[in-house]
Parts: C-alpha cells; sequence; structure tokens
C-alpha cells in the first residue's frame, strides 16, 4: 500500500538547499510522493493523479536554474531523505529503491553505501 505525503523537499535536480512544497506547473497543484520514489499532482482530473510517475521521470525548476532541469541521483537521495515514509523504509526497500533510481541515467556517481 503507498503511503502519499506532501512532497516537501530541496529539488531533487540541483544543489539549492531551499525547502519547499513542489506544484506540478501544468496546473498549480500540489505534488504528493509515496515511499516508492512516485509522484502525483493532485489535481484529481490531471493524469498525474492517475498515473503517478516515478521521481527520475520528473524534471524540476527551483528557480536556482531557470529552467526544468532532470534529477541526478545525489540530489535525488539528499531530496528523498527528506521524507518521512521513505526515511521509514527497511535496508532491503531502500535497495530496491536504490537499484530503481540507478536504472535511469544520471549526472553524478554517488555512494550506495551513504543511503542504506
Amino acid at each position: 500500500m503507498s503511503i502519499w505525503e506532501p512532497f516537501k523537499t530541496k529539488c531533487p535536480s540541483c544543489d539549492n538547499n531551499k525547502i519547499c512544497y513542489w506544484v506540478h506547473s501544468k496546473d498549480d497543484y500540489h505534488e504528493t510522493i509515496n515511499q516508492y520514489g512516485d509522484i502525483k499532482c493532485n489535481n484529481t482530473n490531471c493524469h498525474y493523479y492517475k498515473y503517478p510517475a516515478f521521481i527520475m521521470e520528473w524534471k524540476f525548476e527551483c528557480g536556482n536554474h531557470g529552467d526544468y532541469w532532470k534529477p541526478n541521483a545525489t540530489n535525488v537521495w539528499t531530496a528523498l531523505g527528506m521524507i518521512s515514509s521513505i526515511c521509514n523504509l527497511s535496508k532491503e526497500e531502500k535497495t530496491k529503491l536504490f537499484n530503481r533510481i540507478n536504472e535511469y541515467e544520471y549526472e553524478y556517481e554517488f555512494d550506495k553505501k551513504s543511503f542504506l
């Protein structure tokens, strides 16, 4: 069962450490995230409400970089570390999430041990 909570974290795409609630730019509705790293828009008429997408499939704009950037693994892990349902995952579940993130191409390499 998915546990959805407000997506309040730092930018998953850059080193900007400002914490904010993320909003879907298409309709200005807040986004929520679950313990599997899936994000959905809170607008019940939105495609991403019915079909949430994995964090690595989104692009983010925090005001620091002026346009939408793909996330990178290092910043994603830092951002996800601020989500309580993800912090409470078992080591096995975190490993699954790590492997899911690792399936995507990313800019920076990072140490798996520091996140498990």
